[in-house]
């Protein structure tokens, strides 16, 4: 095994001959640099450590690459997945109306009550200066809010012979004797249906 002294670039440490002019691996100017004050070594181990950084250096750059181009691909693989937001649209409001109820409920009976009692088909009677007192229906079926009329008329069909006024939803009226004018009859109608009743009206 002969033995040879070695020149080392000061750029990358590659080991080299002495009558190297340029680093064949990173390509670096020896012209002008000495050789090194190194203790001589194996030749043919110069050759394989030389040969070995020869080799390492590129594939530690390659490996770099492809790395770089990995990671690349991931991003531009990820962009592309990533979802397109469209504009957000606000729904329309359509206002419906709510549904016409029947115009004429059917009505079967229509009940009054006075003076904590049902009045039956006699009627009352009420007395001219007495206070006024509350007259109340019941409907069959009961139907919220219906409209509900109330008349007198005397016996000679004219009105005026007692004061109603009714409530705002008509099921009940105040009632008060103004004229001592006898028998009257008291009608009380509810889309269609009604009662009459007789009503005496006196003077104590």
């Amino acid at each position: 095994m002969t033995y040879t002294a070695q020149k080392r670039c000061s750029y990358c440490g590659t080991e080299l001959s002495p009558d190297s002019l340029e680093c064949p691996v990173c390509g670096k100017d020896l012209s002008l640099e000495n050789v090194s004050s190194q203790d001589s070594i194996p030749s043919n181990t110069a050759r394989q450590s030389k040969t070995g950084k020869a080799i390492i250096l590129p594939t530690i750059i390659g490996a770099s690459l492809l790395v770089v181009a990995f990671a690349g691909g991931i991003f531009l693989d990820n962009s592309r997945r990533v979802p397109v937001e469209e504009p957000i649209s606000t729904p329309e409001i359509v206002e419906t109306m709510a549904p016409t109820p029947v115009p004429t409920p059917n009505v079967d009976s229509i009940r009054l009550y006075a003076f904590g009692r049902e009045i039956g088909a006699d009627g009352f009677t009420a007395y001219v200066g007495d206070k006024p007192f509350t007259l109340t229906v019941e409907l069959e079926p009961e139907i919220k809010h219906p409209a509900v009329s109330w008349s007198i008329i005397d016996g000679k069909g004219s009105s005026g012979s007692a004061i109603l006024s009714a409530n705002d939803d008509g099921m009940s009226c105040e009632f008060t004797a103004v004229n001592p004018s006898g028998k009257n009859e008291l009608t009380i109608r509810c889309y269609g249906a009604e009662t009459v009743i007789p009503v005496f009206l006196w003077e104590r």
